[in-house]
């Protein structure tokens, strides 16, 4: 069993580790992705139309400005010879303190667009509800209809086309190491979460419930029921998650807490 990091500098390299090997995961199980890695580069390349499999990560510190602006025109111009939307997503702590004030404009003169922050997080296990879960019918994703409504749900969550979302979801390969649950409201499905293990830990993405939805402790109650599954499946307890702004606040309460701050930003 992997080491279970104890202190805030490892919690950090264990949040790097963590968002890099679920995309690696994700590029690899879509047709036709792959993984490279080049100078101070992660490149998570899944041939996807969905921007967001395509991404780029720092691996090592970006100690200046031209050696940022090097890096990021590696990715970009990797993902333009092949057509492909994606984001970079540096983590801030991979950024040379000097540099951190201007990574939007240093991104903005490459052709990148800001999209928001994300929070890595780390519960060792969930705190008990604080209220009562709402009632679901919850559904494993296992067949087309349940990925699909993976997609549904996550393009409305997050205001991105629900057929660029199906173009990754439901691929059939991608949930050969995923548990993903689908909560049910009077037979539409309003709130969904899934599960990957990543050394020994859950890693928990594509949590989403439809904006008319919000609110409801929807997507705890996925969340908690995918959770369960993974550790039927896989025997994990300890879980890992990158959250948006919106999520943070619901996954504090579950009892995650902050490791590091990556940003996220659009290329195209």
């Amino acid at each position: 069993m992997s080491h279970v990091p104890d202190t805030p500098e490892a919690l950090v390299a264990d949040s790097h580790r963590q968002i890099q090997r679920a995309w690696r995961y994700f590029a690899r199980a879509l047709p036709g992705g792959g993984v490279i890695e080049q100078d101070g580069l992660l490149l998570t390349d899944a041939r996807s139309p969905l921007a967001f499999m395509n991404a780029a990560f720092l691996t090592t510190l970006a100690s200046d400005e031209d050696d940022l602006q090097r890096r990021i025109e590696a990715a970009a111009a990797h993902f333009r010879r092949r057509g492909l939307p994606w984001v970079f997503m540096p983590a801030e702590d991979l950024v040379a303190e000097p540099l951190r004030a201007h990574l939007d404009a240093i991104t903005a003169a490459a052709g990148l667009q800001f999209m928001m922050p994300m929070t890595g997080m780390v519960a060792p296990a969930l705190q008990p509800s604080a209220r009562p879960l709402p009632t679901l019918e919850y559904r494993a994703v296992t067949d087309e209809a349940t990925r699909r409504a993976v997609a549904d749900i996550n393009g409305e969550g997050y205001a991105m086309p629900g057929d660029l979302m199906h173009a990754a979801t439901g691929v059939e390969r991608l949930w050969v190491d995923m548990v993903g649950v689908v909560g049910y409201v009077d037979g539409e499905a309003v709130s969904t979460a899934s599960v990957t293990p990543v050394d020994q830990t859950a890693y928990v993405c594509l949590v989403a419930t439809r904006p008319g939805h919000q609110g409801k402790g929807y997507a705890d109650a996925v969340m908690r029921r995918a959770l369960a599954d993974a550790r039927r499946e896989w025997g994990v307890q300890r879980t890992v998650l990158h959250a948006t702004p919106a999520g943070r606040p619901v996954y504090a309460r579950m009892g995650y807490a902050d490791t590091n701050l990556f940003r996220v930003y659009v290329g195209a």
